[in-house]
C-alpha cells in the first residue's frame, strides 16, 4: 500500500513527468489517500504491515481543541509508532509545497533513521525529499 497524506490535492498534483516521484506514481488507484491526521494514523495503527510508501503534506488544515495538526505530526507519529512497535520506518516522501513544512518533516525523519535505525542519510542533500528502496530521491 501507498499511504497519500494531503488534505486537497491527488498524487497526479504531485507526481508527474518532472516532479516529485514521477508520472509511475501518479495514478489515484496506486495510493490510499488519507486527508487528515487522525484519518493517518487510524491507516497506521491498522495497515503498518501493508504500507510500503508515505507521501507527505505539512498543511492538513486539521484541528482538534485548538490544536492544529500538520504533516510534522503524522511523521513523529508513525515514527514513535515504529519504535513502540520495533518496526522499520517506511519508504517516505514528501510532496509539501510548504518549504519550511518540507524541511521539518525531512528532519524528523532523517534524524530518527540516522539516531536510531542506523541508516547512513550522508548522501541525502537539500534536493532530495525522501528515501525511497535505501536511496534518496
Amino acid at each position: 500500500m501507498n499511504l497519500y497524506l494531503d488534505d486537497l490535492r491527488v498524487p497526479s498534483m504531485s507526481n508527474s513527468d518532472g516532479r516529485g516521484l514521477g508520472s509511475a506514481y501518479s495514478p489515484t488507484n496506486k495510493w490510499t489517500i488519507v486527508r487528515d491526521y487522525f484519518e493517518f494514523v487510524n491507516v497506521i495503527k491498522n495497515n503498518f504491515d501493508e504500507i510500503n510508501l508515505v507521501s507527505f503534506d505539512h498543511d492538513l488544515a486539521c484541528y482538534k481543541d485548538g490544536k492544529e495538526y500538520t504533516g510534522k505530526d503524522a511523521a513523529n507519529f508513525l515514527i514513535d509508532y515504529c519504535l513502540d512497535n520495533d518496526k522499520k520506518f517506511p519508504n517516505w516522501f514528501v510532496h509539501s509545497d510548504n518549504t519550511a513544512g518540507k524541511s521539518n518533516i525531512i528532519s524528523v525523519i532523517l534524524n530518527y533513521l540516522n539516531r536510531i535505525e542506523g541508516v547512513d542519510t550522508s548522501k541525502f542533500r537539500y534536493h532530495h525529499n525522501g528515501i525511497i528502496n535505501g536511496l534518496a530521491v
